[in-house]
């Protein structure tokens, strides 16, 4: 079986989007940042109504299925000198699968048809599953990013970048 990417466009695929978001993001992130902060962003950074604004500013929101089920979801925005790669989840069901893989090829893809050459990403600096996966499709650390999120939270990530060819 493959992946299938899904566009995310109407209101109503936001909210099937959403249901996606809140079967992963506790499963990957409450160990990494707690269950306060998760419920936190949750409500804010990937709310249906953050999903939708970020959509309208430019944002390309796809729900992902593996046959008709739904197993984790990815968002980018080509930015001037980059692709931005802001989100990519995939169900603990379907890791292993080559999934991450695919994504990342059609990643470069994206990248080539927009005239870009580089892809860059936010990892939480705890996320040490997803960093390995980075490294493992080159990706290299560029340093530290901290942002304060609101209610006393905030993000730290490491920004990972890859070069491709054009």
């Amino acid at each position: 079986m493959q992946l299938e990417k899904h566009a995310v466009k109407t209101n109503d695929e936001v909210d099937a989007l959403y249901a996606v978001i809140k079967e992963i993001w506790p499963e990957v992130f409450t160990p990494i940042i707690g269950a306060d902060q998760v419920a936190y962003m949750l409500r804010t950074y990937q709310s249906p109504e953050n999903i939708l604004s970020e959509i309208k500013r430019g944002a390309n929101y796809f729900v992902l299925k593996e046959g008709n089920v739904s197993v984790g979801y990815t968002a980018y925005e080509v930015k001037e000198e980059a692709v931005y790669i802001s989100k990519i989840y995939l169900n603990d069901s379907v890791r292993g699968k080559g999934y991450s893989s695919a994504l990342f090829d059609w990643y470069e893809e994206v990248a080539q048809e927009n005239h870009k050459n580089k892809l860059y990403l936010r990892v939480n600096q705890e996320n040490a599953q997803a960093i390995a996966v980075y490294e493992h499709k080159g990706f290299i650390n560029k340093g530290v990013l901290v942002s304060p999120i609101g209610e006393g939270f905030e993000m730290t990530d490491f920004i990972f970048e890859k070069e491709i060819s054009q």
